[in-house]
């Protein structure tokens, strides 16, 4: 039969072995946050080489709201468009990103000198931390646009003159999907 020593191993084993494993939950912990900071940091550096390419301060932004959707086109954009700018539906489906995107996409945003009707573009809003993206559906006389959410109703008060300098870009893809960590982000903490 064996000792209690020897069951239990001495407390000088023991001692040994809790150092051991505290140095290896220490360097494992040291080694996680290295790579979270190594990933944040190539990340950063990611946007702005996209930045630059894009020629935009904002070349990815999540969809965090419906405004685009298009499960009721047919009512929200195709009959509001007909009915107040007198579009019909064969231009309409002329225009970029025809079927609009879902909540939790990412468009990459490219600024361009010149933007058309059809255009869907991110831009910021005075007042308002989080960007909207929605699409041109008018050019002002005095050079300003006109937007709308493809999924809205109608236009919101800010969208009847929304000057260039407002505008980061329009969007030239979507990533599927991608945009869900900074939706999940907006909605649970409140982060924009």
């Amino acid at each position: 039969m064996k000792t209690r020593e020897e069951a239990f191993g001495t407390s000088a084993n023991r001692k040994r072995s809790e150092g051991f494993m505290g140095k290896v939950k220490s360097s494992n912990i040291l080694s996680t946050l290295f790579y979270v900071f190594l990933g944040v940091g190539m990340a950063l550096v990611v946007k702005q080489a996209l930045a630059f390419g894009l020629a935009t301060d904002m070349p990815v932004v999540a969809v965090v709201s419906a405004s685009m959707q298009h499960d009721h086109a047919l009512q929200t954009h195709y009959q509001w468009l007909k009915a107040n700018v007198g579009y019909d539906e064969a231009y309409v489906n002329s225009w970029p990103m025809p079927g609009g995107f879902l909540v939790g996409d990412m468009p990459i945003v490219q600024g361009a000198d010149i933007y058309s009707i059809g255009d869907v573009i991110v831009y910021s809003v005075p007042g308002s931390d989080v960007p909207i993206i929605h699409r041109i559906i008018k050019i002002n006389a005095d050079g300003t646009y006109q937007t709308k959410g493809d999924n809205n109703l109608q236009q919101l008060p800010y969208e009847f003159s929304v000057s260039k300098e407002q505008i980061h870009g329009r969007v030239v893809a979507i990533i599927p999907k991608l945009g869900y960590f900074k939706v999940f982000t907006t909605r649970v903490f409140g982060l924009s």
